[in-house]
């Protein structure tokens, strides 16, 4: 998926630090929703961003840069969507599925019969295409967070938005045209500045935000044969220009100058141990899907007898080994039927 054309980009490492950034980004957002999902207020990265909506936009950034590489290594847009299509929906429909007539029917305070009845519980396949619901009836309904089922898989069709815009600005060529692509990109970028003010962001404008740190990690994509002949200087440059933007009051501005190249700067080294993250799998998405009706099974069962860090750890123990089980078990069989470039 991450390999690339020689004329626009430079290959891709499977000897790279993308495996560590993702799962500990994925890891970031399970211990976020830890602290909501006992009653308790997320922990802040920055002042600005729960640890959680900064783990996302890592996410979105990391997304962005290897969805372009992958475009721009093979630009043909029915094996990039069949691949995209392999990535994100195999494991989500099972998670879905198993959350809706599996953790459903076993936890819901309801019957069975009326919970399968339930117009709520059919309803909740609709997280399949994309629509978005996170209760289920009966469920958790005794937690500090009643009824949710799974509060991550909001994002996904906004990731699978900026497919369709990359796939669109690929089929006009724009991902050729460096200019053009990273015109659009400042342009984007400015606007947002422009239309929320010095600190635009709120809960409900993440899912924008979201999608311009996606772009950025795009363009940082589009434009790599020039920063990586002084990938440093280009960090250096853009993390100093990040630091004054955010002393002048433009918080958030800030952090979209300075973040998604130091990701992608530290994603293309190969660290000793870094790299080595992913000598098992990629977990990262099956612990972002799994998480979270994990963690509230946890909490339903023993919040608050055992405490918070034994509800944590249990909730890292159960997530991991299923996350590795949906690699294995799913994503990694899904992967292998991808169409390769002829």
């Amino acid at each position: 998926m991450t390999s690339s054309t020689p004329d626009l980009l430079r290959p891709v490492s499977h000897t790279n630090n993308f495996d560590a950034i993702r799962i500990v980004a994925a890891l970031a957002v399970l211990v976020s929703h830890h602290h909501a999902l006992i009653g308790q207020f997320e922990p802040l990265v920055l002042g600005i961003h729960s640890l959680g909506g900064f783990a996302v936009l890592v996410f979105f950034v990391v997304s962005g840069y290897l969805v372009a590489s992958s475009w721009n290594n093979d630009p043909h847009l029915i094996r990039f969507a069949l691949r995209r299509a392999l990535r994100i929906w195999p494991a989500l429909t099972v998670v879905v599925v198993v959350t809706a007539y599996g953790l459903g029917v076993w936890l819901t305070s309801l019957p069975t019969r009326d919970y399968l009845q339930d117009s709520a519980t059919s309803g909740y396949l609709s997280n399949i295409w994309l629509h978005g619901k996170a209760g289920l009836p009966g469920l958790f309904e005794n937690n500090p967070l009643k009824g949710a089922a799974n509060g991550s898989i909001w994002t996904i069709p906004y990731e699978v938005q900026c497919y369709v815009i990359l796939a669109c600005a690929g089929l006009l060529g724009a991902l050729r045209i460096r200019t053009v692509w990273v015109l659009a990109v400042l342009v984007t970028t400015i606007w947002y500045q422009v239309k929320y003010g010095p600190d635009f962001h709120a809960d409900w404008k993440l899912k924008r935000e979201m999608m311009v740190y996606f772009i950025q990690g795009s363009a940082i994509a589009v434009l790599q044969p020039y920063w990586s002949k002084k990938p440093l200087l280009w960090m250096m440059v853009l993390t100093s220009t990040g630091i004054c933007t955010w002393f002048a009051g433009f918080r958030y501005l800030a952090l979209m100058i300075a973040l998604p190249y130091l990701l992608i700067y530290l994603g293309t080294q190969s660290t000793p141990i870094l790299r080595k993250f992913g000598r098992w799998g990629d977990p990262s998405y099956g612990l972002y899907l799994i998480a979270f009706p994990v963690q509230q099974t946890v909490v339903h069962f023993f919040w608050p007898s055992i405490g918070s860090t034994a509800v944590l750890a249990l909730s890292i123990a159960i997530t991991t080994a299923l996350a590795y089980a949906s690699w294995h078990g799913i994503e990694k069989r899904a992967l292998k039927i991808k169409p390769r470039k002829p």
